[in-house]
């Protein structure tokens, strides 16, 4: 845990009364790790302006969350971005599935590669997302891994018609697409591509 630089934590007293007037019980509980404090304060509130999200805590550093999860209950969703200075957000994803097993892990960078997107997925990451997106297109995966888990990007791979990352359907699926319903393809595309995927 050396090199700690402390935990950043965001009060519900701060969040605009409209949006907690408006807030479902439910909303999905979100943490955020990022070393970029005016970066995490910009994506905490705008997330926090959805009306089904929730930016309870905000972490400069895996330690801190590693900390913060060995004593707290895990949210629904942690943002986590790559580069962290002397950190790797990609080395923090199996301790962090390790404490907070039922959490979704969203990968939140600026650029990567097929190789992150791979060890990201390998390691136990629920999508892959990229800070040039627009929040709408954040929210929307977001929402998708809260409803599909862990295929939760080969899922938005699949209704956008585009091949997930280093993944290949097997041909007796693609055989299969002109004779069957959308939901017997995405069924057959998601045993096409986990017949190929990494163990």
């Amino acid at each position: 845990m050396n090199g700690y630089n402390g935990v950043l934590e965001r009060s519900s007293s701060i969040t605009p009364a409209c949006v907690l007037a408006g807030r479902e019980a439910d909303s999905t509980r979100i943490w955020l790790v990022d070393d970029n404090a005016s970066f995490r304060a910009l994506l905490a509130n705008l997330l926090d302006a959805e009306i089904d999200f929730k930016c309870e805590r905000e972490f400069s550093s895996p330690p801190a969350i590693l900390q913060a999860l060995a004593r707290e209950t895990a949210p629904d969703i942690i943002l986590l971005d790559i580069q962290m200075g002397e950190y790797n957000g990609l080395d923090a994803i199996r301790s962090i599935k390790a404490l907070a097993p039922e959490a979704h892990v969203l990968m939140l960078t600026t650029f990567a590669g097929p190789d992150a997107r791979k060890r990201a997925f390998r390691e136990g990451a629920s999508d892959f997302l990229l800070k040039s997106w627009t929040v709408a297109e954040i929210t929307s995966h977001m929402r998708q891994a809260m409803e599909f888990g862990s295929v939760a990007s080969l899922m938005t791979a699949f209704l956008s018609s585009e091949k997930p990352v280093e993944k290949t359907a097997a041909p007796e699926a693609e055989e299969m697409t002109s004779k069957t319903s959308g939901g017997e393809r995405w069924w057959a595309y998601l045993r096409g591509w986990l017949k190929f995927s990494p163990s």
